[in-house]
């Protein structure tokens, strides 16, 4: 959630390894479903798409060598085909990917040099990930980060294309079994083998996946028909010089309220946050509700539970507000984003009918300006198992740690499909949120009471429950 920072390490890599890699798969393939609506964002935003970039940090286990943790990218390379790939457009600009089954990475070391290796770490990741990633790359940067001379940390940079949120914890979690396996001399130890992308490609070629296309489309024109002529407030101020501004929240109060309120409530966490999100879009317009698309990680089945490149693609959800309390709302919601969730995989090429469809039947062209992504995240550490017993008086604590929640302004953008983005991770112990706006709609000012709003607004109704 947090911007990237430009604090990089003063002092050169130490040394720099070249890893080589090698992986069962190869040759060109059209883009999946996924694929296809992440480069429409990539296409807009061009050539500045590094916030494309998503990076990870990752303790090497103690007593890992420095060649172990090599030969540990070597094999997760091999692993996953998705990180083998490069992406390009022709002569005609149709996006392609291109997947090869051996290459070499060259991989930076630095040394923390007496400090912090967290703090020599997230620089390190700043600097991995600063760069936006060009035709010739391989999809995953690397580097490490040593203590000591004994690697310490492992840095990852994936491009969004090849990977998505869920599809990134699969890669992470494969690393680590990886140097696991590793420090255990047990490859026998390793998970089996991850789902691959081209399956997914095959899948989607198939009768089956053109039926799973036609049933999303359906449920895209009944939900677009009930869309709003005008999602946000009419632009009334001068954008800034950066027209769409982020926002960054870091509240306590808010995983506390709305994991509670989806206890009491039993739906999903995601349920609340739309749900919030929705009643203050609703008064800030005067519509009688709110429409969104709702971003969706599609991992649904054993089989697609296991792909680690991407499958997020979005689905439309409106929601009606007026006469209703939250209660009410966020049980209709988790309701319909059951089924919005299962029609989430659609080939976006089948879109622009389905709008026209819309707007011939409404008079106007629905607003699909306004998304919301949820994510339920993981505790760094050993501690990621979380408890699930509600406090004996949620209403007073989360009403006291609403007095520690943070806001900063972050850097924005030039350019962006939405109006208003609003993408949560929610923890146990903390929510990060990130609301990104255009400035002729929503103020900084607006902006900051918004979120504001949307913890007051999950603590006042624990009150009421």
């Amino acid at each position: 959630m947090r911007q990237p920072s430009n604090d990089f390490p003063k002092t050169a890599p130490t040394s720099t390894h070249a890893v080589e890699f090698s992986g069962d798969g190869r040759g060109t393939y059209p883009l999946t479903w996924s694929q296809k609506w992440l480069w429409r964002g990539i296409a807009l935003t061009a050539p500045d798409i590094e916030r494309m970039n998503m990076g990870r940090v990752i303790p090497v286990p103690p007593g890992l060598s420095s060649r172990a943790a090599l030969d540990a990218v070597a094999i997760l390379m091999s692993r996953h085909a998705t990180l083998r790939t490069r992406f390009h457009a022709d002569e005609n600009s149709v996006p392609h990917q291109a997947v090869v089954s051996r290459g070499e990475l060259l991989v930076e070391a630095y040394e923390a040099a007496g400090e912090k290796c967290g703090d020599v770490a997230r620089a390190v990741l700043a600097r991995t990930c600063a760069a936006p990633f060009t035709a010739p790359e391989f999809s995953a940067r690397f580097a490490l980060v040593m203590d000591g001379g004994k690697p310490a940390m492992i840095i990852l940079c994936v491009f969004h294309m090849a990977t998505d949120a869920w599809g990134m914890r699969i890669i992470v979690d494969d690393l680590r079994s990886v140097m696991e396996a590793h420090c255990a001399r047990d490859a026998s130890s390793l998970p089996d083998r991850p789902t691959q992308l081209l399956e997914r490609l095959d899948f989607e070629q198939s009768l089956q996946g053109a039926k799973r296309s036609e049933q999303a489309i359906a449920y895209w024109e009944e939900q677009i028909s009930l869309f709003p002529r005008q999602a946000c407030p009419p632009p009334l101020h001068k954008p800034d010089v950066l027209a769409f501004r982020d926002l960054h929240m870091e509240s306590a109060a808010l995983s506390m309220g709305c994991r509670t309120l989806a206890q009491t409530l039993r739906v999903g966490v995601g349920a609340v946050f739309i749900g919030l999100a929705a009643v203050l879009l609703s008064a800030e317009t005067a519509n009688p509700g709110a429409g969104f698309l709702v971003f969706s990680h599609n991992r649904h089945g054993s089989k697609w539970s296991g792909l680690s490149g991407p499958l997020i693609q979005n689905f439309p959800l409106y929601v009606h507000v007026a006469g209703r309390e939250l209660p009410e709302i966020v049980r209709a919601i988790d309701e319909t984003s059951v089924l919005g969730s299962f029609r989430g995989q659609y080939d976006p090429d089948h879109l622009g009918p389905a709008l026209a469809k819309s707007t011939d039947a409404t008079g106007f062209a629905p607003d699909l300006s306004c998304a919301v992504n949820v994510k339920l995240g993981r505790e760094p550490g050993p501690q990621a198992s979380e408890s699930r017993t509600t406090p004996a008086v949620p209403f007073q604590d989360a009403r006291s740690l609403s007095a520690v929640s943070r806001v900063s302004e972050g850097a924005g953008v030039h350019r962006e499909d939405m109006n208003f983005y609003l993408s949560v991770d929610c923890r146990p112990s903390r929510t990060e949120v990130l609301l990104r706006a255009n400035t002729a709609m929503f103020q900084i000012a607006r902006m900051r009471s918004f979120l504001a709003d949307l913890e007051e607004e999950a603590v006042r109704t624990l009150a009421q429950i």
